[in-house]
């Protein structure tokens, strides 16, 4: 039986049994980011930003004065058309070491998007022969991170894998049960990924990112089967959380509690994101309904509670594991011309930025 944090807190202190280890609550403070990976497709497309006030301000400086101190960037192994190009990645880093932000790079080990149901092998790569395809891994890790190495532009965090939950590199590194088989042969490839990362950026922090953030009996299962089979070398855990997808904030707070307690690991919700109208713009990502909790309504105060909330959350974690909450693609607004769209991303209804790309008052909790 394995006892959560939360049932341990409930337990009467005998004798000083529990000592002062059940006190390290502390607040921390926090990391919090954002994913902006389609900016330069915005900017491109003459995106401009405005604070909250409406005075036009640079994206970088837009985050600095709001507080955010992490930048999320993917990078996909080949892709064809504009969308995690690593030439984007190194501009972006670069603007980012210029403001003072910490990168985390998002390595999606797949010719395009990577998620729990598409974790397809990148055309050029083995499927047949998971050595092979090992150190095709290696390689490609390295290289990639030789590119920021070379530049001198630092990462802080990396993630070896996008939302991996159901493995990667399928069918060769697929998880779908406790099959032995699948278990070592995700651990050839992420181990193997790992040791170029070591090797190649030591100073940074090695990422796990799972999706199922509001799933406490599925991140556990997964974390425990990890171990077992000595996919061990991570620093931080990295949880995606929609309420759309993954349920209530109860199941979040159980999830993030969960590893932060009984894996004692650093935590950081990795990817959320939170309507602030109800309006459909088209094409929307998020359903603006479906999405929200009781309490927190599809507003711009809304949104900001929301924002709170979880920063609230984290904070509370378990020996100030808690690292910070990274909001997807905040800045990823829409970009009007003559009256009329001319880019989109999806996310206008979630974004930290309206409609006109103002400043929102979710963007200023981001300070935490």
């Amino acid at each position: 039986m394995v006892i959560s944090r939360r049932q341990l807190l409930q337990l009467p202190i005998i004798g000083g049994l529990l000592g002062n280890n059940f006190e390290a609550y502390a607040a921390t403070t926090l990391k919090n980011g954002i994913d902006i990976s389609w900016l330069p497709l915005f900017e491109d497309a003459g995106g401009r930003y405005y604070t909250a006030t409406g005075k036009p301000i640079e994206a970088f400086a837009l985050m600095k004065a709001n507080g955010v101190s992490v930048v999320r960037i993917r990078v996909f192994v080949n892709p064809s058309y504009r969308n995690g190009r690593l030439s984007d990645a190194l501009n972006l880093a670069q603007r980012a070491k210029n403001a003072g932000i910490d990168v985390c790079l998002d390595l999606h080990f797949l010719d395009d998007w990577a998620d729990p149901g598409k974790q397809y092998i990148p055309a050029s790569w083995s499927n047949t022969d998971i050595q092979l395809l090992a150190t095709q891994l290696n390689t490609y890790v390295s290289n990639t991170l030789s590119e920021f190495k070379s530049r001198n532009l630092p990462l802080a965090y990396v993630q070896l894998g996008n939302e991996i939950t159901n493995g990667m590199l399928w069918p060769l590194g697929r998880i779908s049960s406790n099959d032995q088989y699948q278990w070592k042969n995700l651990a050839i490839l992420y181990n193997s990924a790992v040791s170029a990362l070591r090797s190649t950026l030591p100073s940074a922090k090695n990422l796990l990112h799972l999706d199922a953030g509001g799933d406490a009996k599925r991140i556990r299962w997964w974390l425990m089967q990890a171990s077992q089979y000595k996919i061990r070398d991570f620093d931080m855990v990295g949880l995606s959380y929609y309420p759309q997808w993954h349920g209530p904030l109860k199941g979040l707070q159980e999830t993030l509690e969960m590893v932060a307690w009984e894996f004692n690991k650093p935590v950081v919700i990795a990817e959320t994101a939170y309507p602030w109208t109800t309006t459909r713009f088209g094409g929307d990502v998020l359903d603006p309904y479906t999405s929200t909790i009781s309490g927190y309504p599809a507003t711009p105060s809304g949104q900001s509670a929301y924002l709170k909330k979880l920063n609230s959350i984290v904070k509370s974690l378990y020996g100030g594991n808690g690292v910070g909450v990274w909001w997807w693609e905040g800045l990823a607004g829409r970009v009007s011309a003559n009256g009329k769209v001319v880019w989109d991303s999806g996310m206008t209804n979630s974004t930290l930025v309206n409609d006109v790309d103002k400043a929102l008052a979710a963007l200023a909790a981001m300070k935490g």
